[in-house]
C-alpha cells in the first residue's frame, strides 16, 4: 500500500469516500468488495481523529438491553462477532463487572434478568469465532464475590455484580488500518493528506470531489458517479452552501476524553458508579490495557460548532477527582495519567439538559431530498457498527448496483492471526520473545513481512524504546507499505511508540532517522518531523504536567 497522487486521479470513480476514520475505510472496503471503482481520501492521517481516541471497546448489545432496542442490539452482536471473527490478532474478550445496588433496575434481579436475555438475544455470537476469542455466558456474582474481586474501591451499598464479556482491541489504529489495508487490495486506491475542498456537481448530481495534496500543494480532480462522506466532526466543512446542504446542521459537536493511566490492579473491565459534585451520576469503565488502564469514557458539553477536541487540565482534574471518590486505596494522582484519548462526538440536536446527551443512532443522510443526488453522508456513534453503518451508506449512495447481493459480507477476511512463531525466518538474528509475540498481535500473518526487512537489515532489529518492543524495522515497514509519510505517523498509529515512558529527544531522534532514510529527508525536513511528532506527543501526555493533587496517604 503505497501513496501514488498521479495513480489517485489517473481514474474515473464509481465511488469516492471522503475520510478515513473507521466509518470511511469501511465504506471504501464495501465499495471496493462489491466490484466498485473506488477511491478514498483522508485529510490527515488515517484513524488520526476520533476514530484513534476510543476506550477500545467492542461493545455487544447488552447496553441496548436498557431501551429494549432489540434491533440494534443484534446489529451489536453480529458486527462484534465479525472483529473477533476477522480480527483475532487484535480483538479478545474481556470480562466486563458492574457491582449491583439496592433492589431496582441495577439490583441483583434485574441484573439477572438482563443477562439472561442478553444471553438469549446474543446466543449466536460465537458462531464462526475461534475458540479462544469466544464469549462465555454472563453470570451474576455474590456480593462476598464481588467485594473480594474488587478489593480496595468504595463500594457503598454493593450487594453483588453483574459480569458479562465483550471484546476489547489491543490496537485500533492498527485494526482500522487492517480495513484500509483490505480495502486496497481489494482494489480501491487511498491517499492520506488528501483534503477534499469541495464538490463536482451538475444539474443536481454529483460529478466528483475537489481535492488538494495536503503535502505538495497540488489542487486535483476525482471523478466519481457517488460520494460517501465520512469526514466525521467536518461532515459539513467541505460542502458547499446551497443546494444539497441540509437545513438542520449534521454534526453538532460534544467533547469526550479518556485517561491512560498506570496499572490498577483489576483483570477485569470494572464499572464504577461515580457521583460527582455538581454533575448527574455517570458510570465509567477501567480497562486493563497494554500494561496501563484505560478509563472512561468522559462527555463534556461545548460549542455545537467546535472543531477542537483539546482538553483542559481543569477537566482532567476534575475527572480525577470525581474517580478518586470511588477508588479507595487505588487514587490516582497527576503522576499517573499517562495520556489523554480525546475527541468530537455527535450530541442529539434535540437535547436542552444540562449533561451530555449523544446520539443514539448513527445517521445515515441521503442529500438527495435536499437537491444533490450521488452524496451520502455518514455520522457515526460506535467503532462496533461503523462497518454495518458504512455498508448502508454505500447501498444508499450507489443504489440498485450494490443491492442485489448483500453476501459480499461473509467472505470478508482481514489478516488472521498466525500460528505461532519460536524462531523467525532465516537469516533472522536471534530476537526476545517478546519482539517476535509484539509484531504478531500487531500485524498478524503479515509479521513476516517486517521480519523480512530484519533479516535483510539487521540494524532494522534494534529497538526504538528500551521499554517496548517496537524495533526500528516496523518503521521502515510503515514508510514501505503503510503510507506513513510522517514521523508523528509512526510514533502515533502504525506502532504503539506513543504508549511508552522511554521515548525521549534521542528515541525520536533515532526513529527520525529510519525513516529519514525511508522518504529521503533533508536533516532541516528531518528536524521539523521531531519537532512536530514531540509536540503531538506532549499534547498526548499533557496531563503528566498538570500538577495534579496527590494521592492521599
Amino acid at each position: 500500500m503505497q501513496r501514488n497522487i498521479a495513480r489517485l486521479t489517473a481514474t474515473h470513480y464509481d465511488l469516492v469516500v471522503v475520510g478515513g476514520g473507521i466509518y470511511g475505510a469501511c465504506a471504501a472496503w464495501e465499495g471496493a468488495l462489491r466490484g466498485l471503482r473506488v477511491a478514498l481520501i483522508e485529510a490527515g492521517d488515517f484513524g488520526c481523529a476520533t476514530s484513534g481516541q476510543s476506550l477500545r471497546t467492542l461493545h455487544g448489545g447488552l447496553r441496548h438491553l436498557q431501551r429494549l432496542d432489540l434491533r440494534r442490539m443484534r446489529e451489536s452482536v453480529r458486527e462484534q462477532r465479525e472483529w473477533l471473527r476477522l480480527a483475532p490478532h487484535l480483538a479478545r474478550p474481556l470480562r466486563f463487572v458492574l457491582p449491583t445496588q439496592g433492589q431496582g433496575l441495577r439490583g441483583p434481579l434485574a441484573m439477572r434478568t438482563a443477562l439472561w436475555v442478553n444471553d438469549v438475544v446474543s446466543a449466536d455470537r460465537n458462531r464462526g469465532v475461534r475458540e479462544d476469542r469466544r464469549l462465555p455466558p454472563g453470570r451474576l456474582l455474590s456480593e462476598a464475590a464481588a467485594r473480594a474481586l474488587l478489593a480496595g474501591l468504595e463500594l457503598d451499598g454493593c450487594n453483588g455484580a453483574a459480569a458479562w464479556h465483550d471484546a476489547v482491541c489491543l490496537d485500533t489504529e492498527r485494526l482500522l488500518l487492517s480495513v484500509i489495508s483490505a480495502a486496497a487490495d481489494a482494489g480501491a486506491r487511498v491517499a492520506n493528506y488528501v483534503r477534499a475542498t469541495g464538490l463536482l456537481a451538475h444539474r443536481s448530481r454529483v460529478r466528483g470531489v475537489r481535492a488538494r495534496d495536503e503535502l505538495s500543494g497540488r489542487e486535483m480532480e476525482l471523478r466519481s458517479r457517488f460520494v460517501v462522506n465520512a469526514a466525521g466532526p467536518w461532515v459539513e466543512d467541505w460542502l458547499p452552501a446551497g443546494a444539497g446542504r441540509p437545513k438542520v446542521p449534521l454534526f453538532r459537536a460534544s467533547r469526550a476524553f479518556n485517561l491512560l493511566t498506570r496499572p490498577l490492579p483489576f483483570a477485569d473491565a470494572v464499572g464504577l458508579t461515580v457521583r460527582a459534585h455538581g454533575r448527574s451520576d455517570a458510570t465509567y469503565f477501567i480497562l486493563p490495557w497494554n500494561g496501563h488502564s484505560l478509563i472512561g469514557t468522559r462527555h463534556l458539553r461545548c460549542d455545537p460548532s467546535t472543531r477542537s477536541n483539546g482538553v483542559m487540565r481543569e477537566e482532567v482534574r476534575a475527572f480525577v477527582s470525581d474517580l478518586n471518590s470511588v477508588l479507595g486505596s487505588h487514587r490516582l494522582s497527576g503522576a499517573d495519567v499517562r495520556g489523554v484519548f480525546s475527541g468530537l462526538l455527535p450530541e442529539a440536536d434535540d437535547n436542552a439538559g444540562s449533561e451530555v446527551a449523544l446520539e443514539r443512532e448513527p445517521q445515515v443522510i441521503d442529500h438527495e431530498p435536499a437537491g444533490l443526488a450521488g452524496l451520502v453522508s455518514v455520522v457515526g456513534v460506535k467503532w462496533t457498527t461503523a462497518p454495518a453503518v458504512a455498508a448502508r451508506a454505500v447501498r444508499m449512495a450507489c443504489g440498485p448496483r450494490v443491492t442485489a447481493d448483500d453476501s459480499i459480507r461473509r467472505p470478508r477476511k482481514l489478516a488472521p492471526m498466525a500460528s505461532a512463531i519460536v524462531a523467525g525466518p532465516t537469516g533472522v538474528p536471534p530476537l526476545d520473545r517478546t519482539i517476535l509475540t509484539h509484531l504478531q498481535q500487531c500485524y498478524g500473518a503479515a509479521h513476516r513481512h517486517v521480519l523480512g526487512l530484519m533479516a535483510a537489515e539487521p540494524a532494522l532489529c534494534t529497538r526504538v524504546a528500551a521499554d517496548l518492543p517496537v524495533v526500528l524495522a516496523q518503521v521502515a515497514y510503515a514508510a514501505r507499505a503503510e503510507m506513513a509519510v510522517r514521523l508523528a505517523d509512526v510514533v502515533m498509529r502504525r506502532t504503539p511508540l506513543y504508549l511508552s515512558q522511554a521515548l525521549d529527544r534521542p528515541a525520536l531522534t533515532a526513529c527520525a532517522a529510519a525513516l529519514a532514510r525511508e522518504l529521503r529527508w533533508s536533516t532541516k525536513e528531518t528536524g521539523a518531523q521531531i519537532d512536530e511528532a514531540a509536540r503531538q506527543l506532549a499534547a498526548f501526555r499533557g496531563p503528566l504536567v498538570c500538577d495534579l493533587e496527590p494521592a492521599a496517604a
